[in-house]
């Protein structure tokens, strides 16, 4: 191996370590909080389905960090999916 294959390599490594970051944010495992287009595809709706739901009050809890910044905290998302669970 020549060090001109090193970076072949780191590419081929980001590309497969961001790939299983993606997976492991579709099941659960992924970020602690959430950003709005994480949090819809958490949830497998659209973003403006989330800023609907944000306005109205019927969506999930968030945090409004800042002005421009909301985050989705995902065991309370998935406590709010959960609750409207139909028996």
């Amino acid at each position: 191996m020549t060090t001109n294959d090193f970076p072949e390599e780191v590419r081929a490594l980001r590309e497969t370590v961001g790939l299983m970051a993606d997976q492991l944010t579709r099941i659960g495992v992924g970020p602690k909080l959430m950003t709005t287009p994480e949090c819809a595809e958490f949830l497998s709706v659209g973003k403006d389905i989330m800023f609907e739901w944000r306005k109205s009050g019927e969506g999930p809890p968030f945090l409004h960090i800042t002005a421009r910044t909301i985050r989705y905290d995902r065991d309370a998302v998935l406590e709010w999916a959960q609750s409207h669970e139909v028996k």
